[in-house]
């Protein structure tokens, strides 16, 4: 492989097309979702859990597809083996993580959730620093969770978007749903950490995990939604389902699943994983952005910009690596 300085400034340059391109899609999700599920926004819809499940269930067989052409097997032995601590990542990553995503966003502006959302990053530094012997809480992470926690306290307190079903409970779903993918996140690198101690093992990757989750996930969460609603065990029901719903799944399941997924990992393997955590601050300002773009909701000249700049430079804090002398 070529690894001359251009060369390698080349693989840089497509690395930041590909974490910017998937900060766009993953923003974009957020306006979507809330357009998805609000009749008032959007139009008729079906319920927030039965979204999740199609939304699953295209991905699941997308995943596995994209699996078996790149590692040439789907490992199920493996996956056989630690059934339980997949199952458990899929509850968290998928079941619980769709119900505050969705509900959140059914009662709560797209913008507030947005911004909600990307405390993700600093719950995993504080999860990671507590349960993981390899991360350490250094007190500019703890300067960084601040930040963070200080553009939440500013989101809920002055938002101007007032004007839905309920605000206050749908942030507080939103954070929810962002602890639990903290704490699914913290629970895969405790995974990889315990199966990387047994070299002559097989060694997951990171499409595999997130396959097998994904189909655990989608286990748990159809019965579930089925026992919501149960007009969806008849087949005819999803005949009824508007166009728009069906639009707006296929973009949640394909590009911001699949697709924004993919180009975040290979971004990952072209830069690190702290400089690529990095761009997920973009999320929270595209979400907003779009928000107010094509769902015209209120955009505050001080409290969203000053919220944003709060979460970007706390992620940047807490994802930054210590120099060592």
């Amino acid at each position: 492989m070529d690894s001359t300085p251009d060369a390698n400034r080349k693989q840089e340059i497509v690395a930041y097309i590909l974490m910017i391109v998937t900060s766009i899609i993953w923003g974009g999700s957020w306006p979507l979702g809330r357009w998805l599920v609000s009749e008032e926004v959007g139009g008729a819809t079906i319920p927030p859990f039965m979204i999740a499940v199609i939304r699953y269930f295209l991905a699941v067989i997308c995943f596995f597809l994209i699996l078996r052409f790149k590692e040439g097997t789907l490992n199920w032995k493996f996956a056989k083996e630690h059934w339980k601590i997949l199952a458990i990542m899929g509850l968290l990553s998928v079941t619980i993580y769709q119900a505050g995503y969705l509900t959140g966003e059914l009662l709560t502006s797209a913008s507030d959730a947005s911004i909600m959302i990307a405390t993700n990053a600093v719950w995993v530094v504080i999860l990671s620093s507590s349960f993981l012997k390899t991360e350490r809480f250094a007190w500019r992470k703890m300067f960084g969770s601040l930040l963070a926690f200080t553009a939440v306290t500013i989101v809920v307190g002055f938002s101007p978007n007032v004007n839905v079903e309920n605000r206050i409970l749908g942030d507080i779903m939103i954070l929810l749903a962002a602890l639990a993918y903290a704490i699914y996140t913290v629970i895969s690198r405790f995974f990889l950490n315990k199966t990387r101690e047994n070299a002559e093992s097989y060694q997951p990757s990171s499409i595999w995990i997130m396959t097998w989750i994904s189909l655990f996930g989608f286990l748990i969460t159809t019965p579930i939604a089925l026992i919501i609603n149960p007009e969806f065990i008849i087949p005819a029901t999803y005949l009824t389902i508007p166009p728009r719903v069906w639009i707006g799944i296929s973009y949640l399941a394909f590009l911001s699943t699949i697709v924004a997924y993919t180009f975040y990992l290979e971004g990952v393997k072209r830069l690190n994983a702290s400089r690529a955590a990095i761009f997920q601050a973009l999320v929270p300002l595209f979400g907003v952005l779009f928000s107010a773009l094509f769902l015209q909701e209120q955009f505050d000249v001080f409290v969203y910009p000053f919220a944003l700049l709060l979460v970007i430079v706390g992620i940047i804090l807490v994802n930054r690596k210590t120099a060592r002398v």
